[in-house]
């Protein structure tokens, strides 16, 4: 059903791809589709855009007028978001097993995209409940193996795998539809890719990363004991290891960022919640074992 209505979408609006300036107009024009065009007709074509190593047509053109219309302006339905979240998600897939090339953008930038749609369904649901289990099982997934973990390229832009997905775990973790259980799911996926990865997070990802967490102890099902139990694990995987090791080493930094930054996080939020007071208490007695 989603690949036909892909096909129809792609085959529909024009036999030649439009040029920069074409986007370049329409963010101009403050996001209004121009005459003749509907959004639902140039979102698959935006779509393909988010894998270009140009980072204005994939940034600050493709990224931003699909944010606009699927979120700002809600110039997207669910008839058009659809498909595009069907294509957006199997994008994070696509290359997945020989990082290191191009094809990270369109991995990464989909997911970035994706937390956009998430964002779109805390605000005016659309989702299914299968579609959204779908799509946090993806999230989830791409996380786990997304080997490319660079940060900031000079002549490409951003790459930021980890943040972007971090983006889209964040708005997953806000959804009523999250199961209890899911929460711990999501914790432990933090945790161990801050774990796996073999080169420092060093641009960011951490605060990214430490949103998710902040999502969950914010909710009013907020599951304490599996936070507990997560900041067990992590203040044990944040210990200096013994004997020092390169990957050790840059698995106990990136887990002590993150727990740092889910620290500053909580402390300068102080919007009223049970959650949160009770995540900060049990995350000072952990900051004061480690540092």
């Amino acid at each position: 059903m989603y690949a036909i209505l892909t096909l129809l979408l792609i085959a529909s609006p024009q036999t030649a791809p439009h040029d920069k300036a074409f986007w370049r107009e329409i963010v101009k024009a403050r996001f209004e589709v121009p005459a003749g065009e509907t959004a639902a007709r140039l979102a698959p074509e935006l779509a393909g855009l988010l894998s270009s190593p140009d980072p204005e047509l994939r940034d600050d053109l493709a990224l931003t007028i699909l944010t606009s219309w699927i979120y700002d302006r809600k110039l997207l339905g669910p008839e058009g978001l659809r498909p595009l979240v069907h294509t957006l998600q199997a994008n994070l897939r696509v290359g997945i097993a020989t990082p290191g090339n191009d094809e990270v953008f369109r991995r990464s930038f989909s997911a970035l995209t994706l937390s956009v749609v998430a964002a779109r369904d805390n605000v005016t649901p659309f989702l299914t409940p299968d579609e959204y289990a779908s799509l946090l099982d993806a999230a989830l997934a791409y996380l786990r193996d997304e080997q490319d973990t660079r940060g900031f390229d000079a002549r490409k832009g951003w790459v930021h795998t980890a943040a972007h997905t971090a983006d889209l775990l964040k708005f997953l973790a806000r959804n009523p539809r999250l199961r209890s259980v899911d929460q711990s799911r999501l914790l432990t996926a933090v945790l161990d890719k801050q774990r796996s990865v073999t080169a420092p997070l060093a641009q960011g990802e951490d605060e990214r990363l430490a949103r998710v967490a902040i999502s969950i102890v914010r909710r009013d099902d907020f599951d304490r004991e599996g936070f507990r139990a997560w900041l067990t694990r992590a203040q044990a995987a944040a210990a200096f290891p013994n004997p020092p090791a390169v990957d050790a080493l840059i698995a106990h930094q990136n887990v002590r960022h993150l727990l740092s930054a889910l620290w500053a996080e909580l402390t300068a939020d102080e919007r009223p919640s049970e959650g949160a007071d009770f995540a900060r208490t049990l995350l000072r007695e952990t900051i004061k074992k480690l540092f």
